[in-house]
């Protein structure tokens, strides 16, 4: 079955504060698949989900599975187009799998979210939205900052080697003066981390979109491009915890 779109599930260990990416959602010609990823082993309190209680299974449902439809905002909700607009879809565009992959799927009650990874082409070029982390944590003149930005606008990226928190850290700041506004997402820091090492001018991040009337989570959206070396790609496909446990 040809593989139409593809989403990632990051846990946060409730202990260690540490983010492991843990299982990969397949949508599929017919249906969906799921399959735990290397990055579920590499903690011992991780626990399997409901309903997909074998690490080395491969699970496959006609219908999006619970854990997953559970963090879809349904379209008959008052909030609906106010949430859509936030991501920067319009309702025709917004499918299951793009809301998951750039909302995050997030839900109070537990310690997940559902990312789409950075994906390459056949050039090593890329091009990928994210909203920047941390936004309620900083002050409120990194918050005017961001208020104060405009679509297209250029935001910079910063090596946090120092951070306590993060190993991979990364922080986004503006200029002008500078200050920093956010951080990017954990769960490709890393990714992103490796791409300035190797040369900090292969990636570009912009201002995609600004919501002054979202929750701070979904307040700004960046783009991230850029174009890798043949070396970084390969590190980059190859990171040990997307790869899938088990697989038919």
């Amino acid at each position: 079955m040809t593989m139409l779109s593809s989403v990632y599930v990051a846990w946060q260990s409730p202990l260690t504060h540490d983010w492991h990416v843990v299982g990969n959602l397949q949508e599929r010609e017919v249906g969906y698949v799921f399959n735990y990823t290397k990055g579920a082993l590499r903690s011992k309190n991780f626990m399997p989900f409901s309903g997909m209680s074998d690490l080395h299974g491969t699970y496959v449902s006609e219908d999006l599975f619970p854990l997953f439809k559970n963090r879809v905002l349904s379209s008959k909700r008052p909030e609906y187009p106010s949430f859509i607009k936030w991501l920067d879809f319009t309702g025709e565009k917004a499918s299951p799998m793009e809301v998951l992959g750039r909302s995050g799927g997030l839900r109070s009650t537990d310690q997940l979210q559902v990312f789409k990874k950075i994906e390459l082409d056949a050039l090593n070029c890329f091009e990928h939205s994210f909203f920047i982390h941390a936004v309620n944590y900083m002050s409120e003149s990194a918050k005017k900052r961001i208020q104060d930005l405009a679509i297209g606008e250029k935001l910079h990226l910063c090596i946090d080697s120092q951070n306590t928190y993060d190993d991979f850290a990364v922080s986004v700041r503006v200029n002008q003066p500078p200050e920093i506004i956010g951080y990017c997402p954990r769960y490709f820091a890393e990714d992103i981390r490796l791409m300035l090492n190797a040369d900090p001018k292969s990636i570009s991040l912009t201002v995609q979109a600004i919501s002054d009337d979202a929750p701070s989570n979904y307040r700004l959206l960046c783009k991230l491009t850029g174009q890798t070396n043949g070396s970084v790609a390969n590190q980059l496909k190859n990171r040990d915890e997307f790869q899938h446990i088990f697989e038919v």
